[in-house]
């Protein structure tokens, strides 16, 4: 008898434990990138000031892979019902969503920003190729007295790698791997800079594979460096001449830097507004629908985040930095938001 009412108890206390997790929280939980979080806190800023009765949002992570592991780890109220992210999801990520049943996701994209090459104002660097950062970054480089043999990075100034350039200490900051810049940093700046060097020609026909591999090797020294938040990249760049970064453009704006030409071309808010640069990325939220009907103001909020008000040509994304898109994607994000389509991710991201 004694085991019976104490099993009985023991599961009726799982049960109320189990009942209690789930509960509903009263706010929205959001994850992921840098870029998209200040967006989303204003957003919750200005849903509260119309709706006094719901909550702001909780941040939970400003990093997007961190962000997808959390997201992706279940359908309970207790993980994240959004995620941010400047890139699209990956395979891995994919696979993780859906082994953990959360399959009803929601893609919502609220603008764009781009990466660019800047550097502080007094910089002496007012032009840069993508095959000289290749060669600045990478671990290994031809042999400037024989192309044929590879070797470990010599360079140490701009003006070994091209005369033109001014004499200068080589110092790049770039974004690291487990932030959604970097998907951007490969496909446009990396893989197009080692594509025109000679020595790694062929290896792009030949084996696709090692070539990214190699192309994405970099250097161990303080030539170069790799960071996490694009704010602290920016302030090191400020207080550094010598450095170049490749940051996001709002960043530059943000912090007065000088936006130094990639290949005779300055990248500005017009080009990347007009799709006009191939360094633009998104600014993605990821909505677990389920989520949306359990969370008090979870809808409003989504109303809010589409809004015109906020991602308009004369939002106040804008004002943040967030470049608008055309009003017909504008209006495709309201929909998104308004009938929660669920858009059914496909494993075709890259791995960078």
């Amino acid at each position: 008898m004694y085991f019976k009412k104490t099993f009985l108890t023991g599961c009726l206390t799982m049960a109320l434990s189990v009942a209690h997790s789930q509960t509903p929280p009263d706010h929205v939980t959001i994850a992921g990138g840098f870029n998209p979080i200040p967006l989303m806190i204003k957003a919750g800023e200005k849903l509260v000031s119309k709706f006094p009765q719901y909550k702001p949002p909780q941040i939970l992570y400003n990093d997007s892979s961190v962000g997808f592991s959390l997201f992706c780890a279940g359908t309970g109220v207790d993980t994240p019902s959004i995620n941010t992210a400047t890139r699209q999801m990956r395979p891995a990520e994919i696979e993780l969503c859906n082994k953990n049943g959360v399959n009803e996701i929601v893609e919502i994209k609220l603008g764009n920003d781009a990466l660019v090459t800047a550097q502080a104002q007094d910089g002496r660097l007012n032009q840069i190729s993508r095959k000289e950062l290749f060669l600045a970054m990478a671990k290994n480089v031809p042999d400037p007295k024989d192309g044929t043999k590879l070797i470990p990075n010599p360079y140490k100034d701009w003006k070994e790698i091209n005369p033109t350039l001014p004499s200068l200490k080589i110092q790049i900051v770039a974004p690291e791997p487990k932030i959604g810049l970097y998907q951007s940093f490969v496909a446009g700046v990396v893989l197009p800079g080692c594509r025109q060097v000679d020595a790694f020609k062929a290896l792009a026909t030949s084996d696709p594979k090692q070539f990214e591999a190699v192309c994405k090797s970099f250097r161990k020294d303080n030539a170069y460096t790799e960071y996490t938040l694009p704010q602290v990249a920016a302030q090191e760049l400020k207080n550094n001449p010598n450095g170049l970064g490749l940051i996001p453009l709002t960043m530059v704006a943000k912090e007065s830097l000088k936006n130094v030409s990639l290949d005779n071309i300055y990248t500005s808010f017009t080009s990347v507004a007009a799709d006009m640069n191939d360094l633009v990325f998104p600014i993605l939220v990821f909505v677990k629908k389920p989520h949306v009907a359990l969370i008090p103001g979870f809808k409003e909020y989504l109303d809010e985040l589409t809004s015109e008000d906020a991602i308009g040509t004369a939002g106040y994304f804008y004002g943040m930095g967030m470049i608008p898109l055309p009003r017909f994607e504008r209006e495709q994000a309201r929909t998104a938001a308004k009938t929660l389509k669920v858009v059914t991710q496909k494993k075709t991201a890259t791995s960078s």
